[in-house]
């Protein structure tokens, strides 16, 4: 069997709200290589384009399926369907945090907009919608002996990611740093067999090697290409070893990280909206936020006295880049 996988992340630009980061892994027959154009295989099921998508779900970059206006109907429809379709029936943001990230409760317990908070899935969809998708997707991989075999996503929250900062100076390193979590996780589990790994280029980094090898202490390095486009390295030892491309607009040119990324939007979505509602409770007529730079100034600018108030510190609130 062929292991092919995709790391994508939401929320690296905003000011405001969780940073996240997915892995996607896929098994495919060993008759289709790393390069395979999986969209063809499952186009019964799932569709690369919004339009024209029929009543299939659809599993692109996230900014092509996404937006303020249009909700999160189509990422919830893709992102459930597909934990359903593995008997994964999450009903809750919480329970989808707990299958996903392992994550600590308590680290959320430090913000008053996270805090016993929950939201009952699905928010946009329904489902019966929900149960019909992923009845079509196990359908159609099972025709191809496609499986999805893992997701898991890691979240940073401001504190968290504030203090990754702190210690790194550098944005595109914590990035990297939380990428290589990922990379180890999946070299671990999957390293015996034929594995790749497809991941967006970080921060417009070309050169990985000497990241790589520091933080594989005990796996050999090699650098097969370079470039503006792509870089690929392998990395392994006499147990284990995959290949892995940083490549530009990875996002929407391979399935699992198209598939990785509408997960970590989906999560970073619903961050947000537990934040935007807690903020709305506080004062009427609140405009929501996204949490990019130009509308979280506005936004802080709206909240200040209140916050100040609840004796809301910035450490939690706002990311230090």
């Amino acid at each position: 069997m062929t292991i092919i996988a995709g790391i994508d992340e939401a929320g690296y630009g905003p000011k405001i709200g969780p940073l996240v980061l997915t892995s996607v892994v896929m098994e495919l027959p060993s008759r289709y290589d790393h390069e395979t154009n999986l969209w063809p295989l499952l186009k019964n099921a799932i569709s690369d384009k919004v339009q024209n998508r029929r009543n299939r779900i659809v599993v692109n970059d996230s900014k092509k399926t996404y937006s303020q206006r249009s909700g999160l109907r189509l990422l919830e429809e893709t992102v459930l369907s597909f934990l359903w379709s593995k008997r994964e029936r999450v009903t809750s943001f919480s329970d989808l945090l707990k299958l996903l990230s392992n994550h600590d409760s308590d680290v959320l317990d430090t913000y008053p907009w996270y805090k016993g908070k929950d939201i009952t899935l699905p928010v946009a969809s329904n489902i019966s919608r929900i149960l019909q998708c992923a009845e079509m997707i196990t359908h159609s991989a099972n025709l191809q002996n496609i499986f999805l075999r893992d997701v898991k996503s890691i979240f940073l929250c401001v504190r968290e990611f504030n203090r990754q900062i702190e210690y790194t100076r550098n944005k595109a390193i914590l990035l990297f740093n939380n990428s290589l979590q990922h990379l180890k996780e999946i070299i671990y589990h999957f390293g015996e067999k034929d594995t790749k790994v497809l991941i967006d280029k970080l921060g417009g980094r070309n050169y990985y090697h000497q990241l790589l090898t520091t933080g594989f202490k005990h796996h050999e390095v090699n650098t097969l290409s370079e470039g503006r486009c792509i870089s690929t390295y392998t990395i392994g030892n006499e147990k284990e070893r995959m290949n892995v491309s940083f490549i530009e607009g990875a996002d929407s040119k391979y399935f699992p990280t198209a598939l990785a990324s509408m997960f970590s939007k989906y999560i970073r979505e619903l961050f947000i909206r537990l934040f935007n509602t807690y903020w709305q409770e506080q004062i009427n007529d609140l405009k929501p936020t996204a949490g990019y730079p130009e509308d979280a100034k506005r936004f802080l600018s709206q909240i200040d006295q209140t916050r100040h108030r609840l004796g809301i510190a910035d450490d939690i609130l706002i990311r230090i880049r």
